[in-house]
């Protein structure tokens, strides 16, 4: 495989999990993360948010185990036909969606993710306190 990627289409994409217990029913996390997808001859490619177009090349960049007939919900741009497969596990786990980045959209799932956060350690740390109590008070008002 060629290590220079820098020449691929690099689409920004947004990628939103929700985090459950094995077993249970109830949510205890949210997963968001931002990053680039591409599409190779072998595969989509995936890299890091704040990995510089100029700089990526593999490893740095890495194959996600993903063909886009089947895993990408949206266009990726068809540059070449599909070379042969190759066995990788995905990096990016079953569940996850997939969307076109859209950067509101990212900031109000950051702040989700960050206000569960927040009072699931103010749980973990001090249940009955009156400040938890009146924070779970607001949430579920």
């Amino acid at each position: 495989m060629n290590h220079d990627c820098t020449w691929l289409d690099w689409k920004p994409i947004l990628l939103v999990k929700v985090m459950r217990l094995p077993f249970g029913e109830t949510n205890t996390g949210l997963s968001v993360k931002r990053l680039y997808l591409a599409q190779h001859p072998n595969g989509i490619l995936r890299a890091d948010w704040t990995l510089p177009a100029d700089e990526r090349f593999l490893p740095l960049v890495q194959l996600t185990g993903w063909k886009p007939e089947r895993d990408i919900p949206f266009d990726l741009p068809i540059q070449y036909r599909r070379g042969r497969d190759e066995r990788t596990v995905s990096l990016i786990p079953s569940g996850t969606w997939v969307l076109p980045y859209d950067n509101e959209q990212y900031h109000l799932y950051e702040r989700v993710w960050m206000t569960i956060h927040t009072m699931l350690a103010r749980v973990e740390t001090a249940p009955t306190d009156p400040k938890t109590l009146r924070m779970l008070t607001r949430w579920t008002a």
